[in-house]
């Protein structure tokens, strides 16, 4: 077996390949489209908060993942009299975000963030689900709210920021 890179010329033979091997995912067309053009199945759009448009006071970014009919945030901030506030200060965009990916039909609002302030930070990670399990926020103000907001935590990604700066990773059903 060799290894090729996906380029236009091949790309088609890949498409029917995926949609011969398995057609209920995949029309040729559609499998063609997912290889060819990433736009159809990555989008982003953003919002931001403010007395008006020239004057923002907050904002976030988010990521359409179609494929998996969910929204992903990106990143927000929000300035709290001088002070960087990140998402309990923006409920009101998270409520635009929901009820957006909602318009989309999307299922699932996900998001993440830093182990800062986590009793896994700066440690080996054991089996991720008894970590998720017994995972303790330390004063995060924004995890809580995120909690209260209804996401729950999906898993933990691994030194994804540097060796033990872990990943927590959420999501909220929009169903």
């Amino acid at each position: 077996m060799n290894i090729y890179n996906l380029s236009e010329s091949n790309m088609p033979y890949v498409a029917r390949f995926m949609s011969e091997i398995q057609p209920g995912w995949w029309s040729y067309e559609g499998a063609l489209g997912q290889l060819s053009n990433v736009e159809t199945m990555v989008g982003t759009v953003g919002w931001l908060i403010g007395e008006d448009e020239l004057h923002p006071k907050g904002w976030a970014l988010c990521r359409e993942l179609k494929g998996y009919k969910a929204i992903e945030l990106e990143c927000c901030g929000y300035d709290d009299n001088g002070t960087f506030a990140l998402e309990h200060k923006l409920g009101l965009l998270f409520d635009a975000i929901s009820d957006y990916a909602k318009s989309k039909e999307y299922l699932t609002f996900r998001t993440s963030m830093g182990s800062q302030q986590f009793n896994i930070h700066y440690r080996e990670l054991g089996n991720i689900g008894d970590e998720i399990n017994n995972l303790i926020s330390i004063d995060r103000i924004d995890y809580n709210w995120l909690l209260d907001y209804g996401f729950k935590v999906i898993g933990i990604q691994p030194n994804a920021y540097g060796d033990k700066f872990h990943c927590i990773l959420l999501a909220k059903d929009l169903r």
